[in-house]
C-alpha cells in the first residue's frame, strides 16, 4: 500500500502551533562572495509562532569552541546576505540571519530564513510523478456533502484530480484552534492526473498555485498547500518546503458552507478554467476579507472595477462613473442591484442622502441630481467609500460610520457573486447577508431566477 491510498501527513505535524521538522542535513554557510564561513548540521523546520515560516536551525553550534563562535558571529554581522549550501539535497538557499546567539554558551542559536518560499528542497522542475501529496493548515471543517455526513471531498477538472480528506482528530484541531487561536494541520489532500498520466516538477508548481487561489477563495482567507511531496510509485522523487503563505488564523465569513462540500466541487472546473484571468480580483477579495471593515470597503470596491474592466474587456464600457460601470457589471451577471432590508442601516443612509440632494436640485439640473443620488447598491457603496476617501462637510450631520460595515458587507456579497458568476458556478451558496447558521444555503441567483 502507497502513501496515496493511505492518505497520511507525511511530516510528523504534532499539536497546532508546534514546530516541525521537514529535513536534515550538513549545511555550509557562505557569504555573499560564496566564501565557506562554516560546516554545520541543520534541521529545516516548519516553525508556525511567531509566524509561519520555513526556518533553517543550526542543531550543533555548542560543537564549535569559543573562538569559532565568536569568529563565526563577526562574520555573520559584517554581511547581509548568506547562502546555505545543502550537501545532502545539493541544494543551496539565499537565507538572512534571523537569531544569532553565539557568545553566551547556555543560550546558543543560530537560525536562518530564507527569502522566498516555496523551496523546491528535492527534485527540480523535469521530476517526474505520478502523485503528490500535499497538507493543509487552517482549512474549513468540512461535515456533509449533498445531505450526507462526510469529510472527503474529490475535485476533477479537466485531466485533474485533487481529493481532500479530513484528519481523523481534526475536530480536537479545530476545537484547540477555536479556543486558543494558532495553526493547526487539518486536513491532506492528494493532486494527480487521471490515467496514471505523469505530472511534472513544473505542472506539480504551476498546480498548487492554483490550488492556493481556489483554497482561499473557497475560505476567504489565504490558505495554500503547505509542503508538498511528489511520489513516483512508493518512492519519494520530489519535496516542495513551504509554510502557510499569510494565514489569518481568526476565521472569516465566505461564500462556502462547509455542510455541503458538493459546493467546491462544483466550483473547481469553472475556477481552474477562469482562475488565472481573474487572479487579482481573487487577490483584493482575500485582502478586502481579512481587512478592518473601513479598509476592506476601499479594497472591495477596487476588486469590484478590476472585474469590471476583466468582464467587459472586449467590449469596454464608454465613459462612465465607477456606479454605472458596477450596474452595467451585476445587471450583465444577471445580479439584482436594489437596496434591500439586508442592509437597512446602508438603505436609510441612501434615503437621508438623497433628501439633502434634492434640497440642492436647484443648483444642479435634474440629470446632475439623478445621477449622484443613491439609488441603488452600486451607487450607495460607492458613495461609502468617497465618504472614506474624501468626505464632504455637506454630511456632517448625518450618520455615516454606522453604514460602513454594511456597505462593506454588501460590497463582499456582489464579489462573491460575481466571482462565481465569471467562473461559470450554478451551485448553491452561503448568503453572508442572510445566514444564520451552518448549513443555511440558497441557489446563486441567475439560478434561482430559472
Amino acid at each position: 500500500m502507497n502513501n496515496k491510498d493511505q492518505f497520511v501527513p507525511l511530516f510528523p505535524f504534532g499539536e497546532p502551533n508546534q514546530s516541525t521538522v521537514i529535513a536534515k542535513d550538513k549545511v555550509l554557510i557562505k557569504d555573499s562572495d560564496e566564501i565557506v564561513l562554516s560546516t554545520v548540521n541543520a534541521e529545516i523546520r516548519l516553525d508556525l509562532v511567531p509566524r509561519p515560516r520555513i526556518r533553517v536551525h543550526i542543531t550543533n553550534i555548542e560543537e564549535l569552541d569559543n573562538s569559532e563562535r565568536v569568529e563565526l558571529a563577526w562574520m555573520l554581522a559584517s554581511d547581509k546576505f548568506f547562502s546555505l549550501e545543502l550537501k545532502n539535497h545539493k541544494k543551496q538557499i539565499k537565507v538572512y540571519v534571523t537569531t544569532c546567539h553565539l557568545s553566551n554558551p547556555e543560550e546558543l542559536s543560530l537560525i536562518f530564513s530564507p527569502f522566498s518560499e516555496p523551496i523546491v528542497g528535492f527534485g527540480d522542475d523535469n521530476t517526474q510523478m505520478q502523485y503528490i501529496i500535499f497538507h493543509l493548515f487552517n482549512f474549513k471543517k468540512i461535515i456533509a456533502n449533498k445531505g450526507s455526513y462526510s469529510k472527503n471531498v474529490k475535485l476533477e477538472a479537466d485531466n485533474w484530480v485533487v481529493e481532500l480528506k479530513s484528519l481523523a482528530d481534526s475536530d480536537n484541531t479545530f476545537n484547540k484552534l477555536r479556543s486558543e487561536g494558532g495553526y493547526g494541520l487539518t486536513h491532506v489532500g492528494c493532486l494527480s492526473k487521471k490515467y496514471d498520466t505523469p505530472i511534472s516538477g513544473k505542472e506539480a508548481r504551476d498546480m498548487l498555485h492554483a490550488l492556493y487561489y481556489f483554497f482561499s477563495f473557497t475560505k476567504g482567507v489565504w490558505c495554500n498547500p503547505v509542503c508538498a511531496v511528489g511520489f513516483n510509485s512508493s518512492d519519494r522523487v520530489w519535496e516542495s518546503w513551504s509554510s502557510l503563505m499569510e494565514c489569518c488564523p481568526r476565521p472569516h465569513s465566505s461564500w462556502f458552507d462547509e455542510h455541503h462540500s458538493e459546493q467546491l466541487e462544483s466550483l473547481f472546473p469553472g475556477f481552474m478554467n477562469k482562475w488565472n484571468d481573474n487572479l487579482q480580483t481573487v487577490m483584493y477579495y482575500i485582502l478586502a476579507n481579512t481587512s478592518r471593515f473601513q479598509v476592506g470597503t476601499i479594497l472591495a470596491q477596487s476588486a469590484l472595477e478590476r472585474l469590471s474592466f476583466e468582464h467587459f474587456k472586449a467590449n469596454p464600457i464608454k465613459r462612465s462613473n465607477t456606479s454605472k460601470k458596477l450596474r452595467c457589471l451585476f445587471h450583465d451577471l444577471n445580479i439584482l442591484v436594489d437596496l434591500t432590508e439586508n442592509t437597512s442601516i446602508l438603505k436609510t443612509l441612501a434615503e437621508d442622502i438623497n433628501k439633502v440632494k434634492s434640497m440642492k436640485q436647484l443648483e444642479k439640473s435634474m440629470k446632475q441630481l439623478e445621477d449622484s443620488k443613491w439609488t441603488d447598491a452600486p451607487s450607495a457603496f460607492n458613495g461609502i467609500r468617497n465618504y472614506l476617501v474624501h468626505p464632504k462637510k455637506r454630511y456632517d450631520s448625518l450618520d455615516f460610520d454606522s453604514a460602513i460595515y454594511d456597505a462593506y458587507n454588501l460590497e463582499l456579497w456582489y464579489l462573491e457573486l460575481s466571482l462565481l458568476k465569471e467562473f461559470e458556478y450554478s451551485g448553491t451558496y452561503r448568503n453572508r447577508l442572510t445566514a444564520k447558521s451552518i448549513g443555511e444555503i440558497e441557489k446563486v441567483p441567475w439560478e434561482s431566477k430559472l
